[in-house]
């Protein structure tokens, strides 16, 4: 018997802003490691699996992003999903981007006007 899958209504908003504060920190550790070569790009994009893995476990339905946190947050996955090994690791621009999220993420720069992302 198949059963059908749905968003849930009402998700908490602190359960999305906590899951996103748990999260966010690996990825953008995971996606500097990965351009700085400390890294494998196989095991950063596991990383970027297994947390999107977790996220739609809480059928949190799609659409914007609570805060400029959680949009950079969309912003710096989606890349990271969209970029080749070769892309990422041979392109400085995209290096740049990929950075200039993770930074953000920790706390360690200014948020860049463009990085919009929108929950999956």
């Amino acid at each position: 018997m198949l059963k059908l899958v749905s968003s849930k209504q009402g998700v908490p908003a602190s359960l999305i802003s906590q899951h996103i504060a748990d999260h966010a920190p690996a990825i953008a550790l995971s996606a500097l490691g990965t351009i700085s070569g400390s890294i494998n790009y196989d095991a950063m994009k596991t990383t970027v699996t297994e947390h999107l893995h977790e996220w739609w476990k809480l059928s949190v339905p799609s659409g914007s992003p609570d805060d400029h946190y959680e949009s950079t947050y969309w912003y710096l996955i989606h890349l990271l999903e969209s970029l080749e090994e070769h892309e990422l690791l041979g392109n400085n621009f995209m290096q740049y981007k990929v950075s200039s999220a993770a930074h953000y993420l920790l706390g360690l720069g200014e948020r860049q006007a463009k990085m919009q992302g929108i929950r999956p």
